[in-house]
């Protein structure tokens, strides 16, 4: 667990894949690459996923294949997936959030920003976006900016484990011990199953806060 000082952050949430919009005929190509996607076959994924970029050139496609080379730690070649597929779709949310990403693993601080940014113009209420944004903020020593940040990303969706668990890590980087506590037990509340690694963290640390 982090104490006072120490960097910690966690994600808004897991970027998932999205269906394309394409009528098939034979094997569920996106059935079999969303499954072979999430048991880390990545291989086989990302051959059903050409089959379907042979079909139609989709945004979504080309998002999904960035999810895969960033989970494998090939930054720039996700960045070219999520170009690609912003390209195609302009106004693509989730690629813009999924390479702002992308850039934060490349520390091009300044282009992540600016990709959040794109996504918020489009949808102001994307809490994930909200979230990333607010992360950046506080690397850049703006824990009094990130946290307006993640209190809107909690007024638009209560149930934020990323929200709360940001908010009670400045709170608690910042000596609001009572802020700290009241993020760390929503964040049990909501995250203990997306987040389980850091349930056993939190716990011992609201322990000490409130002993």
């Amino acid at each position: 667990m982090t104490r006072p000082g120490e960097s910690s952050k966690v994600p808004a949430g897991a970027p998932t894949p999205e269906r394309p919009a394409i009528a098939t005929v034979g094997p569920d190509h996106f059935a079999l690459a969303i499954y072979n996607q999430r048991i880390a076959n990545y291989d086989e994924a990302l051959a059903h996923y050409r089959s379907l970029l042979a079909l139609n050139d989709s945004a979504e496609i080309h998002n999904n294949i960035g999810l895969i080379n960033l989970e494998q730690g090939h930054a720039d070649e996700s960045i070219h997936e999520y170009q690609r597929a912003i390209a195609l779709d302009p106004k693509y949310v989730k690629a813009h959030n999924n390479l702002g990403v992308a850039y934060m693993r490349l520390n091009r601080v300044g282009d992540a920003a600016a990709e959040f940014r794109v996504a918020l113009s489009v949808e102001p209420r994307n809490v994930e976006s909200i979230v990333n944004l607010a992360l950046l903020q506080k690397a850049a020593g703006r824990p009094a900016e990130a946290r307006d940040l993640l209190r809107r990303a909690v007024a638009i969706d209560p149930s934020s484990a990323g929200s709360h668990y940001n908010l009670a890590v400045i709170a608690d980087e910042n000596g609001d011990l009572a802020a700290a506590v009241e993020h760390y037990r929503a964040f049990l509340k909501y995250g203990s199953v997306t987040h389980g690694e850091l349930v056993p963290p939190v716990r011992a640390r609201l322990a000490a806060l409130t002993s």
